[in-house]
């Protein structure tokens, strides 16, 4: 900085003295653009925030915690072999004093006592997501969260409202915070309760249920004639109004303008099927490869081998194995497990996939022993499900089948008919 200040100040001077010289036109703009770097030069050594100066004392400031490592480039002159060399000056920010650290742990369970409930009136009634952080104050205290009820709330702190049996369900939650070499575990208790019912909602659930509690083997189904103490009368569908049938012709209008829209989300829905008809034997395959002894990341990556080697021999691609070959190269690009599998979760965007990976972070944490049951468990209900799913799609293609079986009829009786006809009309 000194140096550019004094070239600065020289050059100026011998440009207001030489100014009237006759070859003054020759080195003007020479002289100009000299100055004008020099000039630069100067503002950018007096903007470094004192660099230069504080490595010349022999001091450099670090970083203050979480602003990262601080790199400075400087030159050290060796006085007996009168040498100059440049050095690259790596120095880590600095880290928290024990006092300090156990300041902000206490500050962090403070802040995360604050905002757990978040839209929530108190831990005793939680009836949306609670705020679940995976850090505090500021980043500086890093927090790992854990629930008692993996099945009913993720380690994100999603709550599966389906999976609730009770309407009051008490869940513990236990969190680790870090700071620096510090840490600090905090367990605590809350209570999930199951979103209120309007009046309407709880009168049709009151009327299913007199329904379903007939005898299914009844041709008839008595359609109750009062619920709650409260008489009631029905009526069909029947009698559409006029402004109804208005209403459905705009909307029938509009539709056309958005058949791109309609394509794309019969994709969609063709995707989740195909990821739901998937589910069970990705479910089993992991079951038998943990049951095997293999790590969790172990059987993911075997899988997904397994998958690849059959693509190779003109397999067809199914979706799940497709997202888990993404998850698969994001880890080996050095993506932490859990963040690969939370956005594997996201990407399939389904509930037994998100439930899943809950089941697999709680495993990660707590030991294979309890995953091993709860997978098994999940392989079961899988299974049974997707076998009541094939009934049902068997029994609507039988339906579909109907029609095309009658006309076929129609043809062959029509063959059979017509020429017998015509050979007595003939004749």
């Amino acid at each position: 900085m000194i140096l550019c200040g004094i070239l600065c100040v020289i050059l100026f001077a011998g440009m207001i003295l030489l100014r009237r010289q006759v070859f003054w036109e020759r080195v003007r703009s020479p002289c100009y653009i000299l100055w004008a770097f020099s000039f630069m030069g100067f503002l950018a050594a007096a903007s470094g925030n004192g660099e230069v100066d504080t490595i010349a004392s022999g001091q450099v400031a670090r970083n203050d915690p979480g602003d990262g490592m601080l790199e400075t480039e400087a030159y050290v002159y060796l006085h007996e072999e009168e040498t100059e060399y440049p050095v690259t000056i790596a120095i880590p920010e600095r880290k928290f004093q024990k006092e300090e650290e156990q300041k902000l742990l206490a500050e962090a369970a403070e802040e995360m006592k604050a905002s757990f409930c978040g839209e929530n009136p108190s831990l005793d009634r939680i009836s949306s997501n609670p705020r679940v952080l995976e850090s505090y104050r500021d980043g500086k205290v890093l927090a790992e969260w854990m629930f008692s009820e993996t099945d009913i709330i993720s380690m994100e702190g999603e709550i599966f409202w389906e999976e609730m049996t009770k309407e009051r369900q008490k869940v513990k939650a236990f969190v680790e915070f870090k700071c620096g070499g510090s840490e600090a575990f905090h367990e605590f208790s809350f209570w999930i309760v199951s979103k209120e019912k309007s009046k309407r909602e709880k009168t049709v659930s009151k009327i299913k249920e007199q329904i379903a509690m007939q005898d299914e083997t009844e041709r008839v189904v008595r359609l109750p004639d009062s619920v709650a103490g409260q008489k009631i009368t029905w009526r069909g569908a029947e009698g559409t109004q006029e402004l109804e049938i208005l209403g459905l012709g705009a909307i029938a209008s509009f539709a056309a303008f958005y058949a791109a829209k309609e394509q794309k989300e019969k994709q969609l829905q063709k995707r989740k099927r195909n990821l739901l008809l998937s589910y069970p034997e990705f479910v089993s395959k992991l079951s038998l490869l943990l049951g095997a002894g293999m790590t969790i990341s172990g059987a993911l990556r075997k899988m997904n081998q397994m998958y690849q080697k059959k693509q190779e021999t003109g397999g067809r691609k199914e979706e799940v194995y497709e997202e888990l070959h993404r998850m698969v190269c994001e880890m080996d690009n050095g993506m932490g497990e859990f963040r690969a599998y939370q956005d594997f979760s996201e990407r399939c965007d389904l509930q037994p996939y998100r439930k899943l990976v809950s089941l697999l972070t709680a495993g990660q944490k707590a030991g294979s022993r309890k995953l091993m049951e709860k997978l098994n468990e999940e392989a079961d209900r899988v299974f049974l499900e997707r076998k009541n799913a094939a009934r049902r799609l068997g029994e609507e293609a039988g339906t579909k089948m109907l029609f095309p079986m009658m006309l076929l009829l129609v043809i062959v009786m029509a063959i059979v008919i017509v020429p017998a006809f015509l050979s007595i009309y003939g004749t």
